[in-house]
């Protein structure tokens, strides 16, 4: 190891302080640029030279040092982020921590709309690990829809290989001339060449270079294994490295894609085929999150959720929106914020918007209105291309109404409900009682709490807090406890849909039996409303009447929803 190496893993060593992992990060990029630069003049010297092959080569170096150069700035920039974690989420963690150090489970499907914050958990998530001083790693994979699960997992440089091994297979041209030589000799009789110990001597050297050239046509192929990126977190936490890898945007796969690395993501065990190499790895140290945009959620095959935890992160509300630009910039004005606010979700919710602006592209926009507009409020939008990126979307008028009338939020279409959207999608959903989160009723579930534990059932029970509120009934003020975590199932394969409802596979059902107070239908025929209380082009919201009762419903396309109770 040189000298820069060991200086490098100095700084690393000591990643508890924010500066010292800045400097590092710097260092390391320092060093890269300096590779770079080697690397552009020696491909300039091999095309002046005619050797093809090596500038070739040297130029998917250069490529490859570029790719980590910009994923080292992106990590550095990433970790500095601010990030709010909900309740919610910080359950899901832990849960997580705790099968993966069971070896049960480490795996977890984040889905949501763009701008949720599901890849920065985990860039979050490895920045706090290294302030702590803790050995830790990130590896970040953006699907293609090329891409294949041996991609993932590792892929041989047969290009580097011939190479070498036609570099190995030639004989120096010292050797050529001296057989040459030994050749006239014995042609002309002057050596025996069954008797003279020189050319028996040189005889052998040429056995040797004639071996050695074999052996380059057939190189060990352990020199030559690129590990890719599922590969090197398998390696890595098998060797005891703390490692997060992040799968962006499954769903832009093809199907092959997720199916044939299900037993490596289950088993973190993969062997390679050309050397008999077996790399495991270590679920105690290897965290694995998987991101899906909403859409298109559905791609992702159901023997692929079942062998991970869901959490769907619903899309910040405009008070969690002000809450998370705030940490960002500290010192902005109350009614710069309100007005950004105001506009920014006015076009995010527009059903006409093609592109909706997402949570960077909001702060971004903020970072430049902060700048030009002190103290003041904008009589237009100034700025549009930072926040919508096609011409259609930056002539919508709905914005100014925001800032000229505020109510006209309350106007805006409602979003449909996730648990509507998957049991639309064929999922199994159910809703559980409203009782496990009740702050007057958990004296009674001590024993139901420990039967759900001895059945295998993984949970997260509810959390509260006191607080004084007024009583306009009895008009005084009293101690009234709410939850600031509901109670929640977390367990692989079972989808936390948010307002208690969850998608259940019929394998968890029985065990779940005791816990599931609705269920939800899908209608068949036609089903007229009895009253309507929103309908946009995406879906009618309403009431319909079932077996004499009115219920809520939505519908979707020809579906329609409903929720009934649950008949065990």
């Amino acid at each position: 190891m040189g000298i820069e190496s060991r200086n490098l893993r100095e700084m690393f060593a000591k990643v508890e302080d924010a500066d010292v992992l800045r400097q590092a990060l710097g260092a390391l990029l320092d060093r890269i640029d300096g590779l770079e630069q080697r690397l552009t003049t020696a491909s300039s010297v091999e095309r002046k030279g005619g050797g093809e092959g090596k500038s070739s080569l040297i130029r998917e170096k250069r490529d490859r040092l570029a790719e980590i150069r910009h994923g080292l700035t992106e990590l550095n920039e990433r970790m500095q982020r601010p990030y709010i974690v909900s309740s919610e989420l910080q359950a899901v963690k832990d849960v997580l921590d705790t099968l993966a150090e069971s070896g049960a489970c480490n795996s977890v499907i984040l889905e949501g709309e763009p701008g949720t914050g599901k890849t920065q958990w985990a860039y979050s998530e490895v920045g706090q690990e290294l302030q702590d001083g803790k050995d830790s790693m990130l590896i970040h994979v953006r699907v293609k829809e090329t891409m294949t699960a041996q991609d993932l997992l590792y892929s041989v440089d047969d290009v580097r290989r011939l190479s070498d091994a036609q570099a190995r297979s030639q004989v120096p041209d010292a050797i050529r001339e001296e057989a040459a030589s030994w050749k006239a000799k014995i042609l002309s009789g002057e050596v025996d060449p069954t008797e003279d110990k020189e050319y028996l001597k040189f005889k052998a050297k040429m056995k040797a270079v004639e071996e050695l050239g074999e052996t380059g046509k057939d190189l060990d192929y352990i020199n030559y294994i690129d590990l890719g990126p599922l590969g090197e977190a398998i390696k890595q936490s098998g060797e005891g490295k703390t490692v997060w890898l992040v799968i962006d945007e499954i769903e832009k796969g093809r199907e092959e894609l997720m199916t044939g690395m299900l037993d490596e993501i289950e088993n973190l065990t993969f062997t390679i085929a050309e050397t008999g190499t077996k790399i495991k790895g270590d679920k105690r140290n290897l965290r694995i999150v998987i991101t899906t945009n909403t859409e298109d959620s559905d791609k992702i095959p159901s023997s692929f959720r079942r062998r991970s935890l869901y959490h769907f992160l619903e899309y910040p509300t405009q008070g969690e929106m002000a809450e998370i630009v705030s940490l960002n910039f500290p010192r902005i004005d109350k009614d710069l914020l309100d007005y950004a606010l105001d506009v920014y979700y006015a076009y995010h919710e527009h059903p006409q918007i093609e592109k909706k602006p997402s949570t960077p592209e909001l702060l971004a926009w903020i970072e430049v209105l902060s700048g030009e507009f002190d103290g003041e409020i904008p009589d237009d939008v100034p700025h549009k291309e930072i926040l919508l990126k096609f011409k259609d979307d930056q002539e919508v008028e709905i914005a100014r109404k925001t800032i000229e009338a505020k109510e006209d939020v309350e106007s805006r279409a409602g979003k449909l409900p996730h648990y509507v959207a998957r049991a639309v999608q064929g999922a199994p959903v159910f809703r559980i009682s409203g009782r496990l989160s009740d702050p007057n009723a958990q004296s009674e579930l001590t024993r139901f709490y420990a039967d759900l534990d001895r059945r295998g059932v993984h949970f997260v029970t509810p959390q509260f807090e006191e607080k004084r509120e007024w009583d306009d009934y009895d008009r005084d003020y009293k101690n009234v406890r709410t939850a600031t975590r509901e109670f929640q199932i977390v367990m692989p394969g079972i989808e936390a849909l948010g307002d208690g409802y969850y998608a259940i596979p019929e394998e968890h059902q029985d065990l779940l039996a005791e816990v599931l107070a609705e269920k939800v239908e899908i209608l068949s025929g036609k089903v007229e409303f009895t009253s309507v209380d929103e309908k946009n082009n995406d879906f009618t919201r309403g009431k319909v009447e079932i077996d004499g009762y009115e219920r809520d419903a939505y519908r979707v396309g020809n579906k329609t929803v409903v929720s009934s109770e649950y008949a065990r």
